[in-house]
C-alpha cells in the first residue's frame, strides 16, 4: 500500500499536503494487525502454537486498536504536527 500511497500523494500535488506525513499514517494504520490471528504473521505464529483462540485476540486486540487509534490522532494533532510532519489544519 505504501508506494500506491507514495505515488498518488506524488501525483496529485495539493498544497498542503505532507508526502512523508502522509504516508507515515498510512504505515501505522496498515499495520493495525490486532484482532484476527490472520492479520499479521507473529498472529499466525501465535495462533499456531495453540497457546492462544481466535476469542483472545478478539478481547486484547479490540482494546490495542482503540487505543493505538488514538495514540495515532493524539500524535498527529501535536508532535508531528511540531516536527512538520503534518501541516495544521484550516
Amino acid at each position: 500500500m505504501i508506494p500506491i500511497i507514495l505515488s498518488v500523494l506524488l501525483a496529485i500535488k495539493t498544497l498542503g499536503i505532507n508526502v512523508v506525513g502522509m504516508s507515515m499514517l498510512m504505515q501505522f494504520v496498515v499495520s493495525f494487525g490486532f484482532i484476527l490471528p490472520v492479520n499479521a504473521p507473529q498472529n499466525m505464529i501465535a495462533y499456531g502454537a495453540g497457546t492462544f483462540e481466535a476469542r483472545d485476540f478478539l478481547h486484547t486486540g479490540i482494546v490495542i486498536t482503540l487505543a493505538a487509534t488514538v495514540l495515532l490522532v493524539v500524535c498527529s494533532l501535536t508532535c508531528w504536527l511540531w516536527m512538520g510532519y503534518m501541516v495544521k489544519p484550516t
